[in-house]
C-alpha cells in the first residue's frame, strides 16, 4: 500500500514510517495539513494516517477539506493522545474511517492497516 502519514511530532512519524515500510508499504510523510493537501493533490495514495492535534490545519479540518472540498475517498485513519470520546466521534463524523489511540503498539496499527488491506483487494 502506498500510505500518507501527517504528523507534525518527529519521534511519532519515524516509528511509524519505520514499522509500516518493515511491513513491506510504501510510505510518504507530511509535518501538516497543508503540507498533506499539496501531496494528496499531486499523488494517489491508498490510506492516509493523520494526527488530530496539529498546528495550523486540524486533522479534524484536514479530513472536512479532503472529503467536501478534494472529494478524497481514500480510507483515513485518524490518531491522538488524547482518549475522550467526543473526539471520537468528531473525527468518524469529519469523514475519519476509524481512529487508534498513541501510544500505539505495532499489533495495533498492523490490525489496521489489515483491515484496509482486505478492503481494497
Amino acid at each position: 500500500m502506498n500510505i500518507l502519514i501527517i504528523d507534525d511530532d518527529k519521534l511519532t512519524i519515524n516509528t511509524l514510517k519505520q514499522l509500516l515500510e518493515n511491513m513491506g508499504h510504501s510510505i510518504s510523510l507530511a509535518n501538516d495539513g497543508e503540507e498533506a493537501i499539496g501531496k494528496i493533490s499531486a499523488e494517489q495514495f491508498d490510506l492516509i494516517i493523520s494526527d488530530i492535534m496539529m498546528p495550523g490545519i486540524s486533522g479534524l479540518s484536514l479530513v472536512n477539506v479532503l472529503r467536501a472540498v478534494h472529494l478524497c475517498t481514500t480510507p483515513i485513519i485518524m490518531m491522538s493522545t488524547l482518549s475522550n470520546k467526543p473526539l471520537l466521534e468528531a473525527a468518524l463524523e469529519a469523514g475519519a474511517n476509524d481512529f487508534v489511540q498513541k501510544p500505539f503498539t505495532e499489533q495495533d496499527i498492523g490490525a489496521k492497516i489489515k483491515m484496509f488491506t482486505k478492503a481494497s483487494e
